[in-house]
């Protein structure tokens, strides 16, 4: 598989980067430190360094579209959770009371926090990227030089 092609579906290396992600954000206690932060921490940067891994060679308009699926990913599974923890209306009320729980609710702030987290890498690689600092691009030492 060419990696300058967009796949059709995540590889399972990706799959397995966002899983760890998703896992790092659901044992995430907050704020404070616990135990269980270092371990969450750890997982949640190990994911992330997969996912950037996967999408760190690819051409910059390739970046751009996976920046723009990621977050509309991202949106798009941050509804749900933002129904359930913060309903402002009783139509929105009635959402989250659907999907109340303590399982259901950190199921779906791992999902959120994950693709937030991932959209935002992807965000940072196509920044560097667009800007020259890029695999296979010169760098921009090179280009003032030039």
């Amino acid at each position: 598989m060419d990696r300058y092609l967009p796949a059709s579906t995540p590889s399972l290396p990706v799959v397995l980067s966002i899983t760890a992600v998703a896992t790092g954000v659901a044992i995430n206690t907050g704020f404070e430190p616990t135990l269980r932060t270092i371990p969450a921490l750890l997982l949640v940067s190990v994911g992330l360094a997969g996912v950037a891994n996967h999408v760190g060679d690819r051409r910059v308009e390739h970046l751009q579209q996976t920046t723009h699926r990621w977050w509309l990913f991202a949106f798009t599974t941050f509804l749900p959770y933002g129904l359930v923890t913060a309903p402002s209306s009783e139509s929105a009320a009635a959402v989250g009371d659907a999907f109340s729980g303590p399982v259901v609710g950190t199921a779906l702030e791992a999902v959120a926090g994950a693709s937030i987290l991932c959209a935002v890498a992807v965000t940072v690689l196509y920044g560097f990227a667009s800007y020259g600092i890029h695999p296979g691009r010169p760098s921009p030492e090179d280009r003032v030089l030039d």
